[in-house]
């Protein structure tokens, strides 16, 4: 995926967007597990949002404490968290 979007807080919203669909084609597959069609969007929208996440981590910071990378200071504390925009 190129052509990021270098706004933050519209970054976010997309992270928000591809987690809240990820989540929903979860639900979808715990009730139709042989739905191949299914499979593959939830594998694009996890490729997607994964991608989106480590972006948004390397130039904004952490959007959880399991993305802190740092062994010498604990990144999680700087800043404006995600919420607080």
């Amino acid at each position: 995926m190129t052509g990021y979007d270098r706004n933050k807080e519209r970054l976010l919203k997309q992270i928000q967007a591809l987690a809240f669909a990820q989540n929903e084609w979860v639900l979808f597959l715990d009730t139709h597990p042989h739905e191949r069609r299914a499979l593959r969007e939830y594998h694009r929208v996890t490729a997607q949002l994964k991608e989106l996440e480590e972006y948004y981590n390397a130039n904004f910071g952490p959007l959880t404490p399991a993305d802190i990378r740092s062994e010498t200071d604990w990144t999680w504390a700087h800043s404006p968290w995600p919420w607080e925009m």
